[in-house]
């Protein structure tokens, strides 16, 4: 229910080492004003928290540029969350008191006891009043996007159906192979002698298959692809996905024919081709649920950036920490 509550109990755990001034500082300073409503630099090192890592050695691989960019990032989405609150309130939507205690609770279970809880979030710069004062914001955050973007969506079956039929063009399937190769691996930086001896030695395994050996245990022996614990199968692939010496070789061939030597840029392969389905068309009843999943999230979207850019364009928001 609470989105990002791991990060934020991530952020407490880095928070407990904190001295007592930079502990009081996080809480009192301010770094965003939002319709008069100020945001502390703990609520903002809280979201900076669910987007990356918390811990000082990640902390010291990242550089400058890349820290400001996740500052900035969880400074929209910390003016985000409580334009989102507000909005909720206006509309008079409530969390009652025992849900953010029910939220905080579970919060609490992270840790051994909740002396250690209270600590934590002490250390991070949160006193109760405000640790229950962003819990509830999350909550009515999410609350009022369900209402807002998730209830509005309007995506029938109808829509569904009339969308395959304009773009039918777009659900079907190139021709299909399943095939089996064994590689003979050519480095490319191999002088013209040594890419000889390899070529002898992939025409002697041909030579072996013809003679009547397993294409699968040959593979799984003397291949040097990974597919060779399979058998050397590659299972399915659709055409423009192979090399195209490779490619070009499957077309040639039959299924259950295997193919000459057919050199690429990664050596040198003996194919088998298994099976090859033709071109096809994928009917609605196989496609719809995807269609109607992309766009239910297509109009989310939609939605989420009409209604932000209404809270947005009607909000007062100043940043103090950049003066």
């Amino acid at each position: 229910m609470f989105n990002g509550i791991k990060g934020f109990v991530l952020l407490l755990f880095l928070g407990v080492c904190l001295p007592l001034s930079v502990r009081a500082e996080t809480e009192s300073r301010v770094v965003a004003v939002v319709n008069g409503v100020n945001l502390s630099k703990a609520d903002l090192d809280q979201e900076i928290g669910i987007i990356m890592p918390m811990n000082r050695s990640f902390h010291g691989n990242i550089s400058a540029e890349k820290m400001d960019k996740i500052r900035a990032e969880a400074m929209k989405n910390l003016v985000d969350s409580e334009l989102r609150a507000q909005d909720a309130t206006a509309k008079g939507l409530k969390i009652p008191s025992s849900v953010v205690s029910e939220e905080i609770s579970t919060m609490a279970k992270r840790f051994k006891t909740r002396d250690d809880f209270v600590a934590a979030y002490k250390a991070s710069g949160f006193s109760e009043k405000t640790l229950a004062r962003i819990t509830e914001r999350r909550l009515l955050a999410e609350k009022i996007r369900l209402a807002e973007v998730d209830g509005k969506v309007t995506v029938t079956p109808e829509k569904v159906k009339h969308h395959y039929t304009e773009n039918v063009s777009r659900y079907s399937k190139p021709e299909e192979f399943r095939a089996s190769h064994i590689l003979v691996k050519v480095d490319p930086a191999s002088t013209s002698e040594q890419r000889q001896a390899l070529r002898l030695k992939a025409e002697a395994l041909l030579k072996r298959l013809n003679a009547g050996e397993k294409f699968e245990e040959l593979a799984l022996n003397e291949s040097d692809d990974l597919s060779r614990i399979k058998g050397g199968d590659l299972g399915y692939f659709h055409a423009g996905q192979a090399v195209a010496e490779f490619e070009e070789a499957l077309l040639k061939m039959k299924v259950g024919e295997t193919s000459k030597v057919v050199e690429s840029l990664y050596g040198y392969h003996i194919i088998r081709l298994a099976e090859r389905r033709a071109p096809r068309q994928i009917p609605f009843d196989e496609i719809q649920d995807k269609i109607r999943k992309d766009l239910v999230e297509s109009e989310k979207k939609q939605l989420l950036e009409s209604w932000m850019k209404g809270l947005y364009s009607t909000a007062k928001i100043s940043y103090p920490g950049d003066k």
